[in-house]
């Protein structure tokens, strides 16, 4: 499939280098060499064109001999040596005058000159007879001995080819495109007629094969695809592929054609369409959906719709908070993750299955607020107030990762219905349905969690249909490092073949996918991923690797080396054999593929070719991307149809605490970027103008009432006066506990929660921001006093 020009004929090239240094001294000149070699090889091939001609004469004489003893007499042969005779002894310039005896056939004897036996007619006619049997002999020779000469020069020409060739001993094969085509052809063949048997004899395995693949997928037998031209190997679709080549090498190219085959068989496909190439060559309204929220096509979708217990949410958790290429889950995204689904589950329970309601209760509602909703759950430790710092950091993970949930819109009464992967999965109907994951990527920085919870979703979604060795789905990844880990992608990869999956990942670079998935796991998809399309790639470590796809392979090799001298014994040719493990292809040659041009490699012991994609026009049947005109986050409304108001968002009211408390230092509202100890006067220094911005009110309810009591103005006016409030309310809590130091505050199941102590005989606290107070001195500055060695604040849980 050689085409012409340098980049293809494989010609070689003789190429001056510029890090030449000039002429380099030689112990013989160019003429000496070249003649001693030329001697050489003349020798040489005269020993081999001696051969045939020996051979050739001795059949000659052979057959002359055979002759002449069956076809002449002996008075015949007698004039003949005499004519030679007579030719001889004219040649030396004999006297030609000279009389001789000649016996004739009528043994009659007459005396002539030496000169006239040529002429006498008895002579010439024995002559004649003598020619003609020498011309018959050697016609004879011609006919046995031409055959067996070019058989010779045959046999030497391949011997010497053949001892000069890499042979190959063991390893990998790269060969021929028809080579690989018709060992494909019959393999799949003879599995048709195997598999036609087991389903109904009476089908003919070539009529079949003729019949459309749709047909052919009904009748229970597979029609397999085409990848790069040649015909996958009978049912190895589900190995798995991957595609390799940096951008516009050709595997949007390869995707769209597999694309192409899944509609005409009647498959379903899952896209991750990062350029939206795909929607617009295949999008169908009727029976394709598009999930991007950027995307007004995008039906309404929430992770209620596909979560159906504790597990569902733990896997979705899982994919929408990743911890890209560590080898530990680290503990601020587990903790995000724990946190995601305990609410998720109770707001579940609730009835609050919506985006709303998890960026309500979740994202915008305050740490109190959701504490109170994670209580008695293996959440309530992470959300605790008395933790606040830590509690707050762990929102902030799952913010940042989750945020994108926001403008998910929930289902209308007027909108398009509400999308379940789970629901479309299960549909048995063979209509090709195609899912479109799509981005764009400028939004991919805000989408690239939620598309990655998606296809998570589609790839569990498969697998928990029921085993089968038909092809259901394929699931394609144009850039499958573009997304954040996928935790589904590995084990589905093990898995999805015996549930009818087929996976074909693209990637541009292996340090990109070792990045996402480390370098462990980059390997681990690699080897899951059997179907190898390896196309021009733009980086020496990549090429490196596909190299190795392609495979090494021992081979034999001839050295030949010649040795001469002024004497012709020192003439000679030396072979040496020597053994050696190369690669099939090299790097340099991946780096530098045309366009389109690449190589393929099967499973299952097929060898590798050099293929060459065609490029197809699919002509655009939708919009790539039509952008939501107006993108906001979606709005939370509860039940009841009124908007709640929760803690922390301007309401106080139906807020229920356990019991009086003051807000304990543990919770410092610090920005979590803040290290404990750096620019601590800012948070312990009483001259402060935005203290209020970071303190919590007090409670300043005694116990067993009912009624929460106002901040007294004098508090909200200042610092002082917040302090002298918080005096009042720390000399309601003392009386109300009969003067008995507060060390903690009851919390459900007997639970103690450790909190600042305070010491009413003193008159000295500290607030939650860390200021102190002493009631002789007011409030402790610069130069406060360290606080008594009996006094025990408690652990500060957070720092």
């Amino acid at each position: 499939m050689r085409e012409r020009g340098i980049r293809f004929d494989g010609r070689p090239a003789t190429v001056r280098h510029h890090s030449a240094r000039g002429k380099v001294v030689r112990n013989a000149g160019h003429f000496t060499r070249g003649s001693q070699l030329l001697t050489h090889e003349v020798l040489m091939t005269w020993q081999g064109v001696k051969l045939p001609l020996v051979i050739g004469f001795f059949v000659f004489s052979i057959l002359a001999s055979l002759i002449l003893t069956f076809h002449m007499e002996d008075h015949e042969i007698q004039l003949v040596l005499m004519k030679l005779y007579a030719l001889a002894w004219e040649a030396v310039d004999f006297d030609p005058h000279h009389a001789i005896n000649l016996t004739l056939p009528s043994d009659r004897m007459i005396c002539i000159p030496m000169g006239a036996v040529p002429y006498n007619g008895a002579v010439r006619v024995a002559w004649d007879k003598a020619l003609r049997c020498l011309m018959a002999a050697g016609i004879g020779a011609t006919f046995l001995t031409v055959p067996l000469t070019i058989w010779f020069v045959d046999i030497s020409r391949r011997r010497g080819l053949e001892i000069l060739k890499e042979r190959h001993e063991r390893g990998a094969m790269l060969v021929d495109r028809a080579v690989l085509l018709r060992e494909i052809a019959d393999h799949n063949h003879a599995e048709l007629v195997r598999e036609l048997a087991a389903i109904d004899p009476s089908l003919d395995a070539h009529r079949v094969a003729k019949i459309a693949p749709a047909r052919r997928i009904a009748l229970g037998v597979p029609a397999p695809y085409d990848m790069a031209g040649l015909p996958y190997p009978w049912r190895l679709e589900q190995s798995h592929a991957m595609l390799i080549g940096t951008t516009g090498a050709g595997k949007t190219t390869q995707l769209r054609d597999l694309v192409r085959q899944a509609r005409l068989r009647g498959h379903r496909c899952v896209i991750f369409d990062l350029t939206g190439a795909f929607v617009e060559a295949f999008y169908d309204q009727a029976r394709d959906h598009i999930l991007n929220p950027m995307d007004e096509r995008c039906p309404p979708w929430t992770v209620f719709n596909d979560c159906e217990n504790y597990a569902d949410f733990t896997a979705a958790a899982a994919a929408l908070i990743p911890s890209d290429g560590a080898s530990a889950e680290p503990f601020w995204a587990m903790a995000a993750r724990t946190l995601f689904v305990e609410m998720c589950v109770r707001l579940a329970a609730d009835g609050l299955t919506s985006n709303g309601a998890i960026a309500h209760h979740l994202m915008h509602a305050d740490l109190s607020a959701v504490h109170r909703m994670l209580e008695n759950t293996i959440a309530d430790p992470l959300t605790a107030t008395q933790a606040a710092r830590m509690a707050e950091s762990i929102r902030a993970v799952f913010n940042t990762n989750a945020q994108v949930l926001r403008f998910l819109p929930d289902p209308t009464e007027d909108g398009l219905p509400p999308f379940s992967i789970n629901r479309w999965m299960r549909e048995e109907r063979r209509d090709g349905s195609i899912l479109f994951i799509t981005s764009t990527h400028t939004d991919l920085t805000l989408n690239r969690a939620l598309l990655t919870l998606w296809m998570d979703m589609a790839v569990n979604a498969l697998m928990r249909l029921d085993r089968t060795r038909d092809l259901r789905t394929w699931f394609l990844f144009d850039e499958v490092h573009a997304l954040h880990r996928l935790p589904a992608i590995e084990h589905g990869l093990q898995t999805a073949r015996a549930f009818g999956g087929a996976f074909v990942l693209g990637m541009h670079s292996f340090d990109k996918l070792a990045e996402t998935y480390g370098e462990q796991g980059a390997i681990n998809l690699a080897g899951l991923a059997r179907t190898k399309l390896i196309l021009t790639t733009g980086d020496p470590e990549t090429a490196r690797v596909c190299s190795e796809f392609i495979g090494d392979r021992e081979v034999r090799e001839m050295d030949e080396a010649y040795s001469y001298g002024y004497n012709n014994t020192r003439d000679a040719s030396t072979l040496t054999p020597r053994t050696d493990v190369k690669p099939l292809v090299l790097p340099a040659d991946i780096m530098n593929l045309p366009t389109l041009y690449g190589f393929l490699k099967f499973p299952d012991g097929f060898p590798a070719t050099r293929v060459r994609l065609e490029w197809r026009h699919y002509p655009e049947v939708a919009e790539p991307y039509r952008r939501r005109m107006t993108l906001t986050p979606v709005a939370w409304v509860p039940p009841g149809g009124q908007k709640e108001a929760v803690e922390g968002e301007g309401s106080t009211e139906n807020v229920a605490r356990a019991d009086p408390t003051i807000e304990e230092a543990g919770s410092d509202r610090r920005p979590s970027a803040l290290p404990r100890g750096a620019n601590e006067d800012l948070f312990t220094t009483g001259d402060r103008g935005d203290v209020g911005a970071h303190e919590r009110e007090a409670d300043t309810r005694a116990p067993g009432e009912g009624a929460r009591q106002e901040p007294s103005p004098t508090a909200a006016s200042g610092l002082v006066g917040r302090i002298g409030a918080m005096r009042t309310q720390a000399g309601a809590e003392a009386r109300a506990v009969g003067g008995q130091r507060l060390t903690g505050q009851s919390r459900p199941g007997g639970a103690s929660v450790p909190r600042k102590a305070t010491n009413p005989t003193s008159g000295e606290r500290e607030d939650q921001l860390g200021f102190g107070y002493d009631e002789r001195q007011g409030p402790r500055g610069g130069n406060e006093q360290p606080p008594s060695p009996d006094r025990d604040d408690g652990p500060q849980l957070g720092e």
